[in-house]
């Protein structure tokens, strides 16, 4: 199966893996899944570190990533435009919008816990929630 993680699955589990249920983390080691993490997601904690707002270095985080068998999904034109086709009450968050649009169109499970995108982006994609 393949997998993209949300923005805050990637730092839980970097940093507080107890916060993720044990079905996420099944999945998080089984090495016969494939599991994501999107350069929006990277960009989001670019962002958030710039701001002051988190303690994670980007490069760091990302690095970890890739060392620990995590593949990297870039953001496509195909990926932004699709965010048009998303409902409005979804999510006004744009990186929220974009990691939903990557899982739809990457035909990928998305694993979160934002209860808004659990709530509306169901029906549009399949969601694993990890709390």
């Amino acid at each position: 199966m393949a997998y993209l993680l949300d923005t805050h699955v990637i730092i839980w589990a970097s940093i507080v893996p107890t916060k993720l249920n044990q079905k996420c983390m099944d999945i998080l080691t089984n090495f016969d899944n494939q599991v994501f993490f999107s350069a929006a997601s990277i960009w989001e904690v670019a962002i958030k570190y710039d701001l002051g707002e988190i303690d994670i270095e980007p490069y760091v985080l990302r690095k970890e990533l890739l060392d620990n068998g995590f593949k990297e999904l870039p953001i496509k034109g195909e990926h932004t435009v699709n965010v048009l086709t998303l409902p409005d009450k979804m999510h006004k968050d744009p990186f929220d919008r974009i990691l939903v649009s990557q899982t739809k169109l990457e035909k990928m499970i998305f694993i979160t816990a934002d209860e808004k995108i659990i709530k509306h982006a169901g029906k549009y994609i399949k969601i694993e929630v990890c709390n």
